[in-house]
């Protein structure tokens, strides 16, 4: 199902990068054929955000930004994940 009218499909890159090739494990290749067969569903975030519902980011990806700060460690796509969200919850209260 399109998420604001991209088809999942759309979003991966089909490129071969012969460097990583040595990260492509067993797990990491289930990983991509679960994910492949989930292509179509639509995460509770999104299902929230299609519903202009409050989500559970804090609990999910605002919780892996302030743990990783405690930590010490980067997580800028959970952070980006989360201040985005956060950004659009507010466009649902007006």
């Amino acid at each position: 199902m399109p998420l604001a009218g991209v088809p999942p499909k759309s979003l991966l890159v089909d490129v071969a990068i012969p460097p990583i090739a040595k990260f492509i494990t067993p797990g990491s290749a289930q990983a991509c054929k679960v994910a492949e067969q989930m292509s179509a569903t639509r995460s509770s975030t999104a299902q929230d955000m299609a519903r202009r519902k409050r989500t559970e980011i804090d609990s999910l990806n605002g919780y892996i930004a302030r743990r990783a700060e405690e930590l010490g460690v980067a997580a800028p796509v959970n952070h980006a994940l989360y201040t985005l969200v956060k950004m659009a919850e507010k466009g649902f209260q007006k």
